[in-house]
């Protein structure tokens, strides 16, 4: 690729996504929320935007699932076999403006990323958890908005090509999509949290690139939750659990024009969800629900990947994810084409 890396790779890489879905806020399993970005940010991930304009970003990814895991990373027979599928179109804009922090080593940049459509498919026909009972989905709607000011840094130049490039971001997931509080699977988590994370990109040596995005969450509470199943005393309000994950990709420049790689992503809850009811009672799990929270979610998933570096302002990606360990949440395979246009 050379040529300065194709001139910091048109300078577009740096605003990533870091609210994108992950999808399934079923309510089997624990209630981390869908703005979240687990793993549609992979390969240049530190590099960005080192000059004032706009970056128009979309992502279209789909993701099929056919369990629900239990603490233990074991399928709950309770499901039997259920069909958790869901596709997903998000739109992304950032804004790098004039403005430079430590000396004009970093432009200020803002984010504003909108789920745009989320169509939820789901089955639990072949088993019900309790007689009478049904799982249900919120269809076709709209996800969360999640917007953020960041610092793209510019990267460090030895021996004629960009070696290292980062990005620190700070961003708000705002509870605007669509949510049913009598349905158990929703685009909306219906609470408001904090997304920090740090960008980083390293290209050890010439063609090869290895980049890392390091996430944080902390949930505020939701004061009107989900309560498809009539339980007594009612849930009056939940606060999800904290949480962190990393987002992993390494290339080998095959082409020109085109890097093929492997990426990753591993997540860890690190306090679990709380549960306050009616009565005034609280605790860490819903003892009263025939479903329920059995502690913090943890998952890693791995895939094969491609960046293709089409022109200076436009450049595609395409990523998937197969689960290699799952525990409290459904497990699913997820197919990602994420495209980046400078103007």
């Amino acid at each position: 690729m050379t040529k300065l890396t194709r001139v910091l790779l048109g300078g577009l890489i740096a605003t990533g996504l870091s609210s994108a879905l992950d999808s399934g806020t079923v309510r089997a399993a624990n209630l981390e929320p869908t703005g979240i970005d687990l793993g549609l940010t992979s390969f240049f991930d530190g590099f960005g935007k080192n000059e004032p304009g706009f970056v128009y970003l979309t992502y279209a990814f789909y993701q099929v699932g056919h369990q629900i895991n239990d603490s233990s990373g074991n399928a709950q027979t309770i499901f039997g076999t259920p069909k958790i599928n869901d596709f997903v179109w998000i739109n992304q804009l950032a804004l790098v403006s004039p403005e430079t922090l430590f000396g004009g080593a970093a432009h200020v940049g803002l984010n504003v990323i909108w789920a745009t459509i989320i169509a939820l498919d789901t089955d639990f026909s072949s088993a019900s958890p309790a007689p009478g009972f049904q799982l249900t989905d919120n269809g076709v709607g709209t996800g969360d908005l999640t917007t953020g000011m960041f610092l793209q840094f510019k990267p460090v130049i030895a021996g004629g090509r960009p070696i290292f490039s980062h990005r620190v971001e700070l961003d708000v997931i705002a509870p605007i999509g669509s949510f049913d509080p009598h349905k158990d699977i929703n685009q909306s988590s219906n609470f408001v949290s904090l997304a920090p994370y740090w960008a980083v990109t390293v290209l050890p040596v010439h063609r090869l690139e290895i980049s890392a995005r390091f996430n944080y969450l902390y949930n505020f509470t939701s004061h009107r939750p989900a309560n498809p199943f009539p339980v007594d005393p009612p849930v009056d309000s939940v606060k999800a659990g904290q949480a962190g994950w990393i987002n992993f990709a390494a290339s080998f420049e095959v082409l020109n024009t085109l890097h093929l790689g492997v990426n990753g992503y591993y997540f860890r809850q690190f306090t679990e969800d709380r549960y306050t009811y009616a009565d005034g009672t609280s605790g860490t799990g819903p003892s009263n629900y025939v479903l329920g929270d059995f502690g913090p979610a943890q998952m890693l998933a791995l895939g094969p990947g491609l960046f293709w570096d089409f022109s200076k302002t436009d450049k595609f990606f395409f990523n998937a994810y197969f689960s290699i360990k799952v525990d409290n949440r459904p497990q699913q395979t997820t197919f990602n084409l994420h495209y980046i246009h400078d103007f």
